[in-house]
């Protein structure tokens, strides 16, 4: 057994995969092959083996841990980690097939691509080659996910060409359906922010990776916030893109009209690194577009607690300080019939901003409209599996809630929905754009700090209802959203989200560096 080493100045992770590449591929399927280094944690919680990296079988088994990594508690995999532990299967195909997407078997030059040395993890909805999608559920995973996969999900071999490197794949809620980060079959990932309080969801795993310094960046979806809640709950950056930009081949769907791939990082530089490899075919003149205007979603903060108002709007006026559009900014409404025509400079011309029904109201329109979109991309498989009986708390009651809409279809209730976000859309379309001025909406990613573990589960429900009344506008309007870490609540991160018009999403990311740097 080799003796401790003191940790590199570089990642583990990095040192490990530079040391393979300059030994070579054949030592990717060693049967030796160590599980990368973790950082010692002082707790009681039961921290497993975490997810091979591709790494030589010269590396010890155990290095000291890094020093710039928190003692934050939170393990790695295991109960209360935020890494699966199905894909871990030693499996020398497997590495070798990665290896031969990044590039590093055809002898090419790692040092000169985008990504070069960033390691990241990718929600298990994703698919990576020789790895089992489990999607958070283990009916699936004996089902859909018995076999490994055999080609890798879009933005894996994006990342993967773009010389980053693939650490594992983390633990999400079942079938993505939820926001709370808790799974009934896996545990729930620690928040190393804030380790009594949940994490978020969907994208649990994925978002305490990065805050935890597991990974330097991590993939993730966002149907109605799974990526942007566990941003603002785990205290760090996160992006949905505009709908429909990025590929969604490779992962398991949802609500397909409403689902994204997303991503999270520490920094808002790194987060605009990632936007440029999976963004590569963005209209070079939408990435150049200069902001003219900034809103306050008034309706939008009216859905937060007083203290966390406070909070963002320091942090609105931080912002002010590098930009000066976030200076006396104008506030109008996301929802109803409130003129903006003055905010958004417009005057007295013929141009208007019309209506949409309430925000108040979005949430029960965008839960019609998702269960009809979930029972069509998923009823199928449920059906066919009788997986119903196999859901833990919360998810189970949205399927069989899905299943029963089914036989009991409401299609006026239906109808009046695609209205609404017809309507809904439309209005924020206006809203961000009037001909080549473009506009960044200001509000609140969450109605505040993420609630405790222990929370009873009515105080989780009317939790999840008021956060999806925030998350809806995205989702209905096909928006690009960045959340910010803004501060802190009860100890707890807080997050501010700026949403700009669709296809901005470069300009977007330009300018969350911008304020932050």
């Amino acid at each position: 057994r080799a003796a401790r080493v003191p940790a590199p100045a570089m990642s583990v992770v990095a040192a490990r995969a530079l040391a393979l590449h300059a030994q070579g591929p054949r030592y990717a399927g060693s049967p030796r092959t160590r599980g990368f280094a973790v950082p010692k944690v002082a707790n009681t919680w039961r921290v497993s083996k975490p997810p091979r990296a591709l790494v030589p079988d010269t590396i010890p088994d155990e290095i000291s841990p890094n020093p710039a990594l928190p003692n934050h508690g939170t393990p790695s995999a295991g109960h209360g980690g935020c890494f699966v532990a199905h894909c871990v299967d030693g499996d020398s195909l497997a590495s070798t097939l990665l290896l031969r997407e990044s590039g590093t078997l055809d002898g090419s030059s790692q040092a000169v691509l985008p990504l070069h040395g960033v390691t990241f993890a990718v929600k298990d909805n994703m698919d990576v080659v020789g790895r089992r999608t489990g999607a958070g559920s283990p009916a699936w995973l004996a089902t859909r996910g018995k076999d490994p996969a055999v080609k890798n999900a879009h933005v894996v071999a994006l990342l993967l060409k773009s010389g980053a490197v693939f650490v594992g794949k983390t633990q999400m809620d079942e079938l993505a359906w939820a926001l709370q980060g808790e799974n009934a079959h896996y545990g729930t990932p620690i928040n190393p922010a804030s380790p009594s309080r949940i994490p978020g969801g969907s994208s649990s795993g994925s978002a305490v990776a990065v805050a935890g310094k597991f990974c330097d960046i991590a993939l993730g979806t966002d149907t109605a916030g799974s990526i942007r809640v566990p941003a603002s709950y785990c205290g760090v950056f996160g992006f949905r893109p505009t709908h429909g930009k990025i590929s969604l081949f490779g992962v398991v769907p949802l609500a397909p009209s409403f689902d994204t791939v997303g991503w999270f990082a520490r920094d808002a530089a790194t987060l605009e690194k990632v936007g440029k490899v999976l963004l590569p075919t963005e209209n070079p003149e939408k990435s150049k577009v200069e902001f003219k205007t900034v809103l306050i979603a008034e309706d939008a903060f009216a859905a937060c607690d007083a203290e966390t108002v406070a909070v963002l709007l320091a942090g609105l006026e931080a912002f002010g300080v590098k930009n000066k559009l976030f200076r006396d900014v104008p506030r109008v409404s996301l929802g109803g019939d409130d003129a903006c025509e003055d905010a958004l400079g417009l005057g007295g011309g013929d141009e208007k901003i019309p209506p949409a029904p309430p925000l108040t109201t979005w949430w029960d329109f965008f839960r019609q409209l998702q269960t009809k979109e979930v029972w069509d991309a998923l009823g199928f498989w449920v059906t066919e599996n009788d997986a119903l009986g196999s859901f833990g708390p919360g998810v189970r009651e949205r399927f069989q809630a899905a299943a029963d809409s089914e036989f009991e279809k409401d299609d006026d209730g239906l109808k009046k929905a695609a209205e609404a976000r017809f309507a809904v859309e439309t209005r924020i379309t206006a809203l961000l754009r009037s001909g080549n001025k473009h506009t960044i909406v200001v509000l609140p990613t969450a109605p505040g700090p993420a609630i405790e573990r222990t929370s009873a589960a009515e105080e989780r429900l009317a939790y999840r209802a008021k956060q999806l009344m925030l998350t809806t506008a995205s989702g209905f309007a096909k928006t690009p959203q960045v959340t910010i870490p803004c501060g802190f609540v009860h100890g707890a991160p807080v997050g501010i989200s700026l949403m700009s018009s669709p296809g901005t999403d470069l300009a977007l990311l330009r300018l969350a560096k911008e304020l932050t740097e």
